[in-house]
């Protein structure tokens, strides 16, 4: 088949760290023999390329200087600024006439919109003209904007009702979208996208500094500022190390956190973002996996939390927060431990617990890993994608 993809979000080049999950979905739908082009906003004036043998079709829509509206922290977290909302209404504009171009050029057999507010309208200007059948798929962020308004939820529910298949990353996201439209939701997570070593580490041999790794983009709703104030309550206890990976719009703000209660380069390390090999490493020597998701001021909160996958799969015990697609990856004390959000005590107790019974800690990194190569498995996921497709 051929399929065009629309999204906000796609890597600039191959060493590129942003959204692996949807290069690795496109990537297997390849492996199948579906032709998929990607159809994906400018950043910074950024040209069309090729990637993994997929063509990348940029979408020009302000001068070079202002096309910052998507990558890095995304938009949900920027468009906060006047001038982002702003730049709302030609990314639109533009979507819709890039799209129109390439469908009378081409015939599609497939739109698959990604995040479907707003390019569920680009999509539908594709299916009208192209007799394209449309899937849309909802990551979340997407019906946390519908919350705040009631204008981008009307055309949110337009977008899903008209679809000809709607898909989610959880049974979180499902139920949501299940809240505006009453249609059938297939859900397909993702899967990790590091490479697993030959030889683990072995998780709590008695370390001589515990070792604690957190990931993601530097936005609200991970909850960053939570685990930094549970830090003096774990080193009362175990001498630790913290590190945090990825970069985003509240790097600064968590930077200036740690450095006043004393942590900064000390026991808190801000890695930014790294490549996918070193970040293998991180997970391979860390001791516990932490991630503290929150609901943000927006009511956003993880569709799905794919940086949990990779660390199953890598066999580290997990502690993380019980929202969102969290609960789909994380099943309480058989794969990792869920605790209450934005609650640095039970941060602290819940590692401090898997320090002191370091049985437990490795029945939960076994346990993890079974879940995460098997629920979570790409050869799954691709035939699933691809059967909504047929």
């Amino acid at each position: 088949m051929k399929i065009l993809l629309i999204g906000s979000t796609y890597p600039l080049d191959s060493s590129d760290p942003q959204v692996p999950w949807l290069r690795e979905s496109v990537r297997q739908q390849v492996l199948l023999g579906h032709q998929i082009e990607i159809l994906a906003p400018a950043y910074r004036g950024s040209k069309s390329h090729f990637l993994d043998s997929s063509r990348v079709i940029r979408f020009r829509y302000a001068p070079a200087i202002f096309e910052t509206l998507t990558h890095g922290s995304g938009a949900p977290s920027k468009i906060k600024s006047p001038l982002m909302k702003l730049l709302g209404i030609p990314y639109l504009i533009s979507g819709i006439i890039y799209t129109l171009l390439l469908c009378l050029k081409t015939r599609y057999d497939v739109i698959h919109v990604h995040w479907p507010f707003p390019h569920g309208i680009m999509g539908l200007f594709a299916k009208l003209l192209n007799k394209s059948k449309l899937v849309s798929t909802c990551h979340g962020a997407e019906l946390a904007l519908g919350q705040n308004s009631y204008w981008i939820q009307k055309l949110l529910i337009i977008c899903l009702a008209l679809s000809d298949k709607v898909t989610a990353n959880s049974s979180h996201t499902a139920s949501r979208i299940q809240k505006l439209v009453t249609k059938p939701v297939e859900i397909i997570p993702y899967g990790a996208t590091i490479h697993l070593p030959d030889i683990y580490s072995k998780p709590l041999e008695d370390p001589s500094v515990l070792k604690l790794l957190t990931c993601g983009r530097h936005i609200e709703r991970k909850g960053i500022p939570y685990l930094l104030k549970a830090m003096p309550l774990i080193l009362k206890n175990s001498p630790a190390i913290l590190k945090i990976t990825g970069e985003g719009n509240l790097t600064e703000s968590w930077k200036q956190l740690a450095m006043d209660m004393g942590l900064l380069n000390t026991s808190v390390f801000f890695e930014g973002f790294v490549s996918s090999e070193k970040l293998a490493e991180l997970y391979n020597e860390c001791d516990i996996y932490v991630h503290p998701s929150i609901h943000d001021s927006q009511g956003d909160t993880e569709g799905l939390g794919v940086v949990l996958v990779e660390a199953l799969a890598f066999k580290r015990p997990v502690v993380a927060s019980a929202v969102g697609g969290i609960v789909d990856v994380i099943e309480h004390n058989v794969s990792g431990i869920l605790i209450p959000e934005k609650d640095p005590e039970a941060l602290a107790e819940a590692i401090q617990s898997l320090v002191g019974d370091r049985s437990f800690a490795r029945d939960l990194g076994i346990r993890g890993q079974e879940r995460a190569l098997t629920y979570f498995n790409w050869e799954n996921i691709a035939l699933n994608t691809q059967k909504v497709y047929v």
